[in-house]
């Protein structure tokens, strides 16, 4: 195997794997986003139909 090829696998798992620290960490905050939209559903659905209803055509 050439050298360079090892080398060359090695940077893109070094990679990947800064890349999936990153992805790991933020996961708590993706959950919380998530929880946070289902939770004020209603109170933003009913915003946005007042706001509609008060567009004129």
């Amino acid at each position: 195997m050439d050298l360079s090829l090892l080398a060359d696998s090695l940077d893109d798992y070094s990679t990947f794997g800064g890349n999936i620290g990153d992805v790991l960490v933020g996961i708590p905050n993706l959950l919380k986003a998530v929880i946070t939209f289902f939770d004020t559903f209603g109170t933003n659905a009913d915003a946005t139909s007042a706001a509609f209803d008060g567009l004129s055509s």
